[in-house]
């Protein structure tokens, strides 16, 4: 004669809660063999045991309920189709999961980065790895004023691509003497990516480029229009005074000193060139 077990006994085999039970009964995941109709106790039998590995096993899964109850009905064929889609369900998860982790990194690095300026109006020498950045070609732009329509291209296309986005914002122009702020024209304004994906969406005038890893002369200091001109012209006359062979291309970044929408905008801009090893 077949083993049966009562409710309760079945939650400690199972290591399943009564309550749980009680509702697997109630939408029809996993009824009881038979219910006393006098005492209205649950009685599941032995062969039950295996309905019950299946639910736990898919649940395990992060497969839901109602998923689940479908599954209960599937050939074996149709059961092997089902876990190779919850497979294919899982393997996303986790691309998405690596996509987080690479963007926290890297956002992570950016903050130590930025903590790290100790000096500014001075220059200092640092090591950099490469960084693949979103880049737009604007129309005849300037040093002295940059319209938020271009950053607001980069960020419209990382949100189509469901991509994260950076706080940091950066241009990028020829190195060269300048006279006066008016007279530095860029080349390119961009972001950082965060993550390794392709970006597929990319406008005409955009592009996805990589800063060289090596050595770079730099100069921060806290951003106004009056003095921006000023620390280039420290930047450049190091290079020139201490004859540094220099890839002819200067990065500008934007970093925020607060995040608070309420509090004053104040900026750290950090202009750096690279220097030109021969191989």
């Amino acid at each position: 004669m077949e083993q049966h077990y009562s409710i309760g006994e079945i939650a400690k085999i199972t290591n399943i809660s009564v309550q749980t039970l009680r509702y697997y009964d109630q939408i029809g995941l996993f009824k009881p063999s038979y219910v006393d109709r006098k005492t209205n106790y649950r009685y599941y039998k032995d062969s039950q045991l295996y309905y019950l590995d299946i639910i736990k096993s898919l649940k395990y899964l992060g497969t839901s309920l109602d998923k689940i109850k479908e599954a209960q009905q599937f050939t074996p064929a149709q059961l092997l189709t089902f876990l190779e889609q919850q497979e294919s369900v899982i393997e996303e998860q986790i691309n998405r999961l690596v996509e987080i982790q690479q963007s926290l990194f890297k956002s992570k690095k950016q903050m130590q980065e930025q903590i790290a300026i100790t000096v500014f109006n001075e220059v200092y020498e640092k090591e950099e790895d490469a960084f693949r950045i979103l880049t737009i070609a604007p129309e005849r732009l300037n040093a002295s004023y940059i319209p938020n329509s271009y950053y607001s291209s980069l960020l419209k296309t990382l949100e189509i691509e469901n991509t994260t986005i950076s706080s940091r914002y950066g241009c990028m122009y020829k190195y060269a003497a300048y006279e006066k702020i008016e007279d530095i024209m860029y080349d390119h304004l961009f972001t950082p990516l965060l993550t390794d994906r392709y970006i597929t969406n990319l406008t005409p005038e955009m592009d996805v480029q990589t800063t060289p890893k090596g050595r770079y002369i730099c100069i921060a200091f806290k951003f106004t229009a009056p003095t921006y001109l000023e620390q280039y012209q420290k930047l450049r006359h190091y290079i020139e005074e201490n004859k540094l062979s220099v890839i002819p291309i200067v990065y500008e970044i934007f970093m925020p000193t607060n995040y608070a929408p309420n509090e004053t905008d104040e900026f750290i801009v950090e202009l750096k060139v690279k220097v030109n090893i021969p191989h």
